[in-house]
């Protein structure tokens, strides 16, 4: 993973690389990235909600840079509704709308009155309504996840990029670089040693 101030091109140098994992079976992700000023992040996101440290020391305010993406590895079943309503998002609830150039079913339904800059405090995860496929997950705190053209990288199918918004704050990017699968334990999200 690599982290943008704009969207990604090749000869773009990235502010932070690092290193994500996600396990959908814990609905558990982790983002590690090291910074170019050499400062180090965690983020993790679990049954709790996110959490982020800085060279060890837990934040309080933290961006959020880490999107709930283990929800791109489910597909089907009673697994990805337990994990949608751990978000918050009303299964009951539906509607059609536009994210940047895809026709979408949003559940969880859509804020009839987002705030001024757009970011609705409501949950919804957004579906192309051809492919299914995840393009924009935004949570109840009003952090937005945008999720770039989907790319192989090898078996794997993963979004090129996510576009990371938070009303207030600087549009960022984290782009995904390679993508391998990886044997994890429940030690895999907790804490980083101070």
């Amino acid at each position: 993973m690599a982290l943008f101030t704009e969207l990604p091109t090749p000869q773009l140098e990235p502010i932070a690389t690092g290193q994500l994992v996600a396990d959908p079976a814990r609905s558990a992700a982790r983002l590690d990235l090291m910074g170019r000023n050499g400062v180090r992040e965690r983020h993790l996101w679990t049954g709790g909600g996110a959490r982020t440290w800085r060279d060890g020391a837990a934040l309080t305010d933290a961006r959020a840079l880490l999107p709930p993406v283990y929800l791109l590895q489910f597909r089907y079943g009673r697994s990805l509704r337990t994990a949608l309503r751990s978000l918050g998002v009303d299964l009951e609830r539906a509607d059609l709308a536009r994210s940047d150039a895809h026709d979408c079913f949003v559940v969880g339904g859509r804020n009839p009155a987002p705030a001024p800059e757009g970011f609705a405090r409501h949950a919804s995860v957004w579906l192309d309504s051809y492919s299914y496929e995840i393009v924009r997950i935004d949570l109840a705190s009003g952090s937005r996840f945008r999720f770039g053209p989907v790319v192989d990288f090898g078996d794997r199918r993963l979004p090129s990029w996510v576009a990371l918004e938070q009303e207030g704050r600087e549009q960022l990017y984290l782009a995904v670089q390679d993508a391998a699968a990886a044997k994890l334990t429940a030690g895999d999200f907790r804490a980083p040693a101070p």
